[in-house]
């Protein structure tokens, strides 16, 4: 039982708390027990005082009594146990007192300074607790008085037996604490060992739920939910890395087969210089590759270097057709725009045009001579919303119904041949989709098989262009 495991502090708290209930509770039912004798003993000793008084008021009225000291000695002497009493007259001297009354206090207290029925204080007459009242008569003060020892023995009584037994409660209730907190946290117990088994080799592993509901059935549900996405997130660096192997391999083999060709016996002229532009083809091909990783890896590190700037992307799509134009005309492909209406968004100027450039290149590539491709940008209105819509539709071979939840894959290819021929490595639709995303925005296709296709960038707009 480590007194660090939550099961020990979880034990422990419940004993301090119950503790202090045990104290707060017992506190009170001694004070009420208390408060209940005194009001008890109070009503006795003003019942007693109207009789008092009444008795006084008989005397004072009937001339043929005897002195009045006589009278109270007499009454005291028929009742010895009874409540102890003095009187005391106006000039502050004391008329009688009875036995048992020596050790009050020595002087009456002062009538014009006592409420009508009465002040009631606990006195303490040797060892004996005393509650005496205090009240103003006729002829000046009375004070009556009763001893409360036996009366006190209850809460004196409830006081030892609390003592007594709370430590062997708090005993009892502390060990059930501790068997309850074991048991609650049980399927906490289950959750670490099985998530201690979960490793990269087998991350389908997935915590038990109990069905309940409750909260460690939820948390259980979340773990799996993240380890679910810790899988997706492996499985896709995995595929990652043999693809980006798979891909590095062929141009560096072919840069490797090409020179050991060239070093294997004496050659022309031209032919080492075939076997040059090759090396240096599959080099180009090679870099591009690299820095497309770089840039994906950069971006899945969050340290892409995208800064979001005011900027108009009616002259980034102008700008970007211009650059795509000689392109089109070497593959001897019509490039048609419409007329370009200001746009204000917040993007990066460098990411934004490389987008535009992806998406013009693929439809170039895979658009046949005499066909065409479209550029259009608009803006999409609605209650509170305004988006930039950019197309780029082409008359191109298409993209197979089987292909196209998958394009924007790394790596991905929906025509493997043509893309290995035009020198494409499966990534760029994917670095497009990300700038897309990071830009708040999003991009979709629509592709009919023999047909073209239809891609669609939305970026959330801008209100004005700063001046």
């Amino acid at each position: 039982m480590s007194p660090r495991s939550l099961r020990f502090r979880l034990a422990a708290w419940y004993t301090a708390i119950l503790a202090g209930t045990f104290a707060v509770v017992g506190v009170g039912v001694w004070w009420t027990m208390r408060d209940s004798i005194h009001d008890t003993v109070d009503r006795d000793l003003r019942a007693r005082l109207r009789a008092m008084r009444q008795y006084l008021d008989r005397q004072l009225a009937d001339p043929d009594s005897g002195p009045l000291a006589e009278e109270l000695a007499e009454q005291a002497a028929l009742v010895p146990a009874g409540p102890r009493y003095r009187l005391a007259g106006a000039d502050g001297r004391w008329i009688f007192q009875s036995p048992g009354t020596r050790g009050w206090e020595p002087e009456p207290p002062d009538a014009s300074h006592l409420p009508e029925n009465g002040r009631t204080q606990t006195i303490v007459v040797g060892k004996t607790p005393v509650r005496v009242l205090s009240a103003p008569v006729a002829m000046g003060t009375v004070q009556i008085g009763m001893p409360i020892d036996e009366l006190y023995e209850m809460p004196d009584d409830f006081t030892w037996t609390a003592l007594v037994t709370s430590p062997l409660l708090l005993l009892v209730a502390a060990a059930a604490g501790y068997w309850m907190s074991g048991r609650a946290l049980r399927p906490v117990d289950r959750i670490a060992r099985t998530a201690e088994h979960i490793e990269a080799q087998n991350l389908s592993a997935r915590l038990p739920l109990s069905g309940t509901g409750d909260e460690l059935d939820r948390l259980s549900a979340t773990l799996n939910s993240m380890f679910g996405r810790l899988e997706a997130s492996f499985r896709r660096m995995t595929q990652f890395t043999a693809d980006a192997s798979h891909e590095l391999r062929t141009p560096v083999a072919v840069i490797r087969t090409t020179a050991e060709v060239a070093r294997s016996k004496p050659r022309s002229e031209e032919e080492y210089a075939k076997a040059l532009d090759r090396i240096l083809a599959e080099s180009e091909r090679t870099t591009r590759l690299i820095e497309d990783l770089m840039l994906l890896a950069r971006a899945d590190a969050g340290a892409d270097g995208i800064v979001l700037v005011p900027m108009d992307l009616a002259d980034l799509v102008r700008e970007s057709c211009a650059e795509a134009k000689v392109l089109a005309e070497a593959a001897g492909v019509r490039l048609i725009t419409r007329e370009f209406w200001e746009c204000p968004v917040r993007g990066d100027d460098q990411a934004l045009r490389r987008l535009m450039l992806i998406l013009l290149d693929n439809a170039v590539k895979y658009t046949p001579p005499g066909g065409s491709v479209t550029v259009s940008l608009s803006v999409e209105r609605r209650p509170g919303d305004e988006t930039a819509v950019v197309e780029v539709r082409d008359t191109g071979i298409g993209i197979a119904p089987e292909d196209l939840p998958h394009i924007f894959e790394r790596f991905y290819r929906a025509a493997k041949d043509r893309s290995r021929a035009s020198g494409g490595s499966g990534l760029g639709l994917s670095i497009a989709h990300w700038i897309a995303v990071r830009h708040g925005g999003e991009i979709r296709a629509e592709s009919t098989l023999g047909a073209g296709s239809v891609f669609c960038v939305r970026i959330p707009v801008r209100s004005a262009l700063p001046s």
